[in-house]
């Protein structure tokens, strides 16, 4: 599946690269869930796992790296689908929060992010490639 999953990265992220997606797989122990139809990977979530500090004290959060699918395969509920079962998966693991970073140009995620009941938190440089700006945002769990 890695070759389908670097063919949809290149397509969607213009700042990635295909080493980036094993490097950090190896460094962050990242999940990943993938979206097939018809024999084919049409879509891709990653996230990975960052214990966090809380007045209840150690908590795990969620960060979802990255989330893509196949441009021929757009606007036909994959990628809700794919969020949405990531986010159940999520929530069974005993998630609290669910971080992701999204270019602040990429009006179709953002609103499929808000859907879900995400919140912008803050703007940030660098994130989201080299000199972009972006959301980070949050959707909370418990």
């Amino acid at each position: 599946m890695l070759p389908e999953i670097h063919r949809i990265q290149a397509e969607g992220f213009k700042y990635e690269n295909q080493g980036r997606i094993v490097k950090y797989s190896n460094i962050f122990r990242n999940i990943f869930y993938v979206i097939i139809s018809q024999d084919k990977v049409v879509g891709y979530c990653i996230y990975y796992l960052k214990p966090v500090f809380s007045f209840r004290g150690f908590e795990k959060q969620s960060v979802i790296s990255e989330i893509a699918v196949d441009g021929n395969f757009r606007g036909r509920g994959f990628a809700e689908r794919l969020l949405k079962e990531s986010i159940e998966e999520m929530k069974l693991n005993g998630i609290s929060s669910i971080l992701l970073y999204v270019d602040i140009n990429n009006q179709p995620a953002i609103r499929l992010y808000e859907k879900f009941g995400f919140r912008e938190i803050k703007k940030v440089k660098n994130v989201c490639g080299q000199k972009e700006i972006c959301y980070e945002m949050e959707l909370g769990l418990i």
